[in-house]
């Protein structure tokens, strides 16, 4: 202070230090100063470089730890020089242990190689040894297994559930473990036994309330970013989304409705034409689906037709969950001139048991009337769910 003080009077006395004063202050001030750390968001990724990192399935090795070796060992000290067998046993090897975590979201950041840790092996004065530590890998929720011959093995479908994907290998005995009446000084240990050694197809497949099902540039992903935060990619061209989004639709008493938007399907889906069986599998989870069509279209008769057929060669079932029905751009000129032809052979096909809701998702148009929709088919999922046993409803 005192000498801050100082160049002050100086300053007023003497106009020629002036300069001297403000480089001298500023040379001060930036020696006990530190730089302020910007903190930046995260880095714009584009839709492209998105679906790189989204991997639904890969191929996974595990090994098990092997089982520590039995140790044959005789007691020697002073007072008891033939003290007896005192080798102890080896430890157990680790297993390696898949368990579902709800954060993760893709297999990208998975290893194509898991191990356990190996079994100590046991030691004199009775001592056993330590067991492997087991290997615990997290996978998203939804992941399922399959062997080399293409058999299911497990499926992970909520948060902490867990699957022992390899078992480790049983310690060996040690002498002390074969000590008998008739044999009171046995040499004999046993080796560790080793680990199982098995090789897994990790798939994922997107768990949802609904399904956004509909060819490309149909507007599934503008639905999604009006009815939920969800933030997809959207474009005038057709495939601008090329893997799946999920946003949540949140309603007053606190019920979440998770809503897919399935990348877009052709003809020819089920034969793996275009991106089929990619984007197929993340349906089959779906407890109903929506079918977005567009108005615009020449025919979007038959593209529903062609959806509902795709959705039935790839797996029959499929085609039988409840769905809604959407006729999306009403706003076009082009939807308004389809609309007659195009509702007379819905009624014609369906009658009254099937809801037709026309939508404009570029203005909102009939956006609470498809809301209510939605809230009614998954309160009815819920409810049949109740009647054959199933008390907690899937929640996101």
């Amino acid at each position: 202070m005192l000498c801050i003080s100082h160049r002050i009077i100086s300053l007023f006395c003497n106009k020629s230090c002036h300069f001297t004063f403000i480089c001298n202050t500023f040379s001060i001030s930036s020696q006990y100063s530190r730089k302020k750390k910007i903190i930046t968001g995260k880095p714009y990724r584009t839709e492209e470089e998105l679906a790189q990192k989204f991997i639904d399935h890969k191929l996974i090795k595990v090994y098990a730890g092997k089982g520590g070796d039995g140790r044959s060992s005789f007691l020697r000290e002073k007072n008891r020089p033939m003290g007896g067998p005192d080798g102890g046993n080896g430890g157990n090897g680790g297993n390696v242990v898949f368990v579902a975590d709800s954060n993760m979201k893709s297999l990208e950041k998975l290893s194509p190689l898991y191990q356990a840790d190996d079994g100590i092996d046991g030691g004199g004065y009775n001592c056993f040894g330590k067991n492997g530590k087991d290997k615990f890998v997290k996978f998203p929720v939804g992941t399922y297994f399959r062997c080399e011959d293409g058999s299911v093995v497990e499926d992970l479908v909520k948060h902490g559930d867990e699957f022992v994907a390899a078992y480790g290998g049983l310690g060996g005995k040690g002498n002390r473990f074969f000590v008998t009446n008739t044999e009171t000084v046995p040499e004999e240990c046993t080796p560790g036994q080793p680990g199982d050694a098995r090789v897994f197809v990790a798939e994922l497949r997107t768990l949802a309330h609904a399904g956004l099902i509909g060819f490309p540039n149909a507007g599934k992903s503008t639905l999604l970013r009006i009815l939920t935060r969800a933030r997809p990619q959207v474009g005038d061209y057709q495939f601008t989304t090329l893997r799946p989004h999920v946003g949540i639709l949140h309603f007053e008493d606190f019920t979440q409705i998770a809503i897919a938007d399935i990348p877009g399907i052709i003809e020819g889906a089920h034969k793996n034409q275009g991106l089929g069986l990619t984007f197929l599998r993340h349906i089959e989870r779906c407890r109903f689906f929506i079918f977005l069509l567009d108005l615009s279209e020449p025919d979007p008769w038959q593209h529903l037709q062609t959806l509902r057929k795709e959705l039935s060669e790839y797996e029959k079932v499929l085609s039988e969950r409840p769905s809604i029905y959407v006729a999306n751009k009403l706003d076009l000129p082009e939807a308004k001139e389809h609309l007659l032809d195009f509702t007379n052979q819905f009624k014609t096909e369906f009658g009254e048991d099937k809801k037709l809701v026309l939508l404009s998702g570029k203005y909102g148009q009939n956006l609470e009337e498809l809301i209510h929709t939605i809230r009614y088919f998954y309160d009815e999922d819920i409810r049949v769910n109740q009647m054959h046993g199933m008390t907690s409803p899937m929640r996101w």
